[in-house]
């Protein structure tokens, strides 16, 4: 096991995918929406609604999804509070596969709330890496 120092942090940010979407999801929806008002000569609501979406579409491409940190692992939501915080006493009782990470709480093993398929992939081979 390498030793990790404790100044070592790690932050793991949400797959630009999700955030792509909402992005490209606001754009036609506001692309339809002018169009339908193009056509009909009545303003559509839902161009708000598609502006906004589009707008935390861009929003989310950058938000972090958890932080480790020496003594702490912390989830944050999409809109970017905390989400959930789980405490430790070392590296060593933290545990990650392909699919979770684990933290080992006196014999007690405790999933964390994190799905590594809503992480960036460079992100959670850095953290599987980080854990080894």
């Amino acid at each position: 096991m390498q030793s990790i120092s404790s100044q070592q942090r790690l932050t793991a940010h949400y797959k630009t995918t999700l955030g792509a979407l909402l992005a490209v999801s606001g754009a036609a929806g506001f692309t339809l929406s002018l169009w339908n008002t193009s056509q009909t000569s009545r303003f559509s609501p839902l161009v708000g609604v598609a502006v906004l979406l589009f707008g935390f579409g861009l929003y989310c491409l950058n938000r972090p999804y958890f932080l480790l940190e020496p003594r702490q692992l912390t989830v944050y939501n999409l809109l970017g509070s905390v989400s959930k915080r789980y405490t430790f006493d070392s590296w060593e009782v933290v545990k990650a596969d392909s699919r979770r990470i684990y933290i080992d709480d006196d014999g007690i093993t405790k999933k964390v709330s994190v799905l590594p398929w809503l992480a960036s992939t460079k992100d959670w081979i850095a953290m599987r890496e980080l854990l080894e």
